[in-house]
């Protein structure tokens, strides 16, 4: 996965994932759907089907499964609207993503028949969403009988953040992560929101950085908070979490590293939009890296840890951005400056 979106990052990091994308897809789908797939089937997909134009506004998702009793081959494609307005003809962008779906599957099985797509949404709108979910909606009512003849139609599940409460997040059978990214990819641009949020949710991601992997996760979700939020710093979310989520508050400070590394402000991005545009240059990418190193040996200073030779050779010749910030995070923590380079 390499995108410089951060609601791109954090959504596909996730629900790329096909256990989190399962339980994600039984909850927003209809009882009769969820009940027709075979979910222990479900597979990513390559590849991404949104308009170019609109790729800082949509991530998509695409995953096959085996319909229950015939086996049938079944594509489920999962769109995530991360912009701040109702797109009143979301119902014809979605069909030109499944067209474009079915013509790739067509190219590649000329012979076989076309798969069903079963569509949802994933919607962190503001206000909540209120736009079509139908697409014969979209056509005068009064074309009556017609419409029906010749219209095609489908419809689609709607995820709506906005109007999902903390208690309803909490209920849901998902895994702490998956919470945890739904609930910041609702209320992370809403400063006021995220602070009460922290509070509340700060005992399970303290749970989360304490699990297996887990300080990766933790670490992804703090530096989201830091690269959407417009309104806080990271001083305003240190002190949120103190006494409330030791670990998450500990790893504040390697993320404030990383982002000086980076040419970024406490808490905030430099030149922003110019930071989400795709694509890397190769003396970004290299810039990067140092940056991350220079960070990741900081840390490691700050807390006393003793770099040998070796060591300090293998962080400043690491090329890999991912592993160098996993090391980041393991910095943070570690007991020694060999424990860094555990998996």
């Amino acid at each position: 996965m390499t995108t410089n979106a951060p609601h791109d990052a954090v959504f596909k990091a996730v629900f790329e994932q096909p256990e989190h994308a399962a339980a994600e897809l039984q909850h927003v789908l209809s009882a009769d759907l969820v009940s027709g797939i075979d979910w222990t089937s479900l597979a990513l997909e390559p590849g991404s089907f949104v308009d170019e134009e609109l790729a800082d506004r949509h991530t998509d998702l695409l995953f096959s499964a085996s319909a229950k009793g015939s086996g049938e081959k079944v594509l489920v494609y999962l769109l995530f609207e991360h912009q701040s307005s109702n797109d009143p003809k979301m119902a014809l962008r979605l069909l030109r993503y499944m067209v474009r779906v079915w013509d790739r599957f067509a190219q590649t099985h000329p012979a076989e028949p076309l798969p069903l797509i079963v569509p949802a949404l994933l919607a962190q709108v503001p206000g909540g969403w209120s736009s079509p979910t139908r697409f014969s909606e979209l056509f005068s009512s009064g074309l009556g009988d017609l419409g029906r003849a010749v219209l095609p139609d489908f419809s689609f599940a709607v995820d709506d953040l906005h109007r999902t409460t903390d208690d309803e997040l909490r209920g849901r059978a998902l895994a702490d992560q998956a919470k945890l990214t739904l609930w910041l990819m609702r209320d992370a641009r809403d400063g006021a929101a995220l602070l009460q949020g922290l509070a509340d949710w700060a005992e399970m991601l303290e749970a989360l950085g304490q699990a297996p992997g887990g300080q990766d996760a933790m670490a992804r979700l703090l530096r989201y908070i830091v690269l959407v939020s417009d309104d806080l710093q990271l001083a305003q979310i240190r002190d949120m979490l103190k006494g409330r989520a030791p670990a998450a508050e500990a790893l504040t400070m390697t993320i404030a590293e990383q982002l000086r590394a980076e040419g970024r402000t406490e808490g905030r991005v430099e030149g922003r939009t110019e930071g989400r545009t795709e694509g890397r240059t190769e003396g970004r990418v290299e810039g990067e890296t140092r940056g991350t190193a220079k960070s990741v040996l900081m840390i490691m200073g700050a807390r006393g840890l003793h770099v040998g030779d070796a060591a300090r050779q293998r962080i400043e010749a690491c090329s890999d951005v991912e592993m160098l910030e996993h090391w980041l995070v393991r910095a943070a923590t570690a007991a020694s400056a060999e424990d860094i380079f555990e998996a």
